[in-house]
């Protein structure tokens, strides 16, 4: 029987509550932490298998999924930081979220070490790239220890913002046929209860706020009482982003990359032809 693992954000001894059979042949064991709410496999040794392709051939949600997650966050981020701030999505795939956010007129870049980016080519973070927020969609749900790694992205990007979604749920382990556990894939391996999130936050230095079941914001920024209003409630926050969206009108940021694109294109061709001669 495999040792319990120490919860990665409580530290206390992690309970088994269940197996199951990964990717149809690997036998994984589930465990449970009482104290933080935190649900996770063993050791997941069975994920080069499970990242041979980077996006699931089940994930016939990705388009629509981008589509709400920007619409989701333009407000926000408005919110929080006008139309100023540079962006980053942690683990953004092909590209997509970013090309749309920045078609809004925000400042976005992306990065995953498993994907290539299609999209949003040539808007990747350099060495000592920035952040003031940081995005993780469909992330927090891959990683092994979220302490650790969102630890290590605060401190490479100088910035404890992160609005992320993962599925959370509540009281008592979900059974087995909770669809989010994805068995045929292997790629979940972490599970969440918003009070997992707060004391993660609370270790991070940052608080935690709740917008939905499956989408959250960690920050070390203080929000007044108007900003979570506008934000953390659906009516109102919807009201809000007819209202940013008519703020921002005129800002998109798609012609003025396609015309550094072009730029960028001719100045390798140009280099091209001269290390030719």
């Amino acid at each position: 029987m495999n040792k319990p693992p120490i919860c990665p954000v409580s530290g206390k001894v992690m309970k088994p509550v269940f197996s199951e059979v990964i990717l149809g042949r690997h036998r994984v064991s589930y465990y449970f932490c009482g104290e933080s709410g935190l649900l996770k496999t063993e050791r997941p040794f069975w994920l080069e298998e499970a990242y041979q392709e980077a996006l699931s051939d089940f994930d016939t949600g990705i388009v629509r999924r981008n589509l709400n997650n920007c619409a989701m966050i333009e407000p926000i981020l408005h919110r929080l930081f006008g139309r100023r701030g540079k962006f980053l999505d942690i683990g953004g795939g092909y590209g997509l979220l970013t090309r749309l956010m920045r078609d809004e007129g925000f400042d976005c870049f992306t990065t995953d070490k498993y994907c290539r980016n299609i999209f949003a080519k040539h808007f990747e973070p350099c060495d000592d790239f920035r952040a003031d927020a940081l995005f993780a969609f469909e992330a927090l749900e891959h990683i092994e220890n979220p302490y650790e790694f969102l630890e290590g992205l605060f401190e490479k990007y100088d910035c404890r913002t992160l609005i992320f979604s993962t599925l959370t749920f509540s009281g008592d382990v979900p059974g087995k046929d909770w669809w989010y556990y994805t068995f045929d894939t292997g790629q979940h391996i972490t599970f969440y209860q918003p009070r997992t999130l707060a004391l993660l936050a609370s270790r991070l230095g940052c608080s935690y706020y709740m917008i939905g079941p499956d989408m959250h914001i960690m920050t070390d920024r203080r929000l007044s009482a108007m900003t979570r209003l506008w934000l953390l409630h659906g009516p109102w926050r919807k009201l809000y982003a007819l209202y940013v969206r008519y703020l921002r009108r005129g800002m998109s940021k798609t012609w003025a990359d396609h015309l550094l694109m072009k730029e960028k294109f001719r100045s390798a061709q140009s280099e091209s032809i001269r290390q030719d001669r």
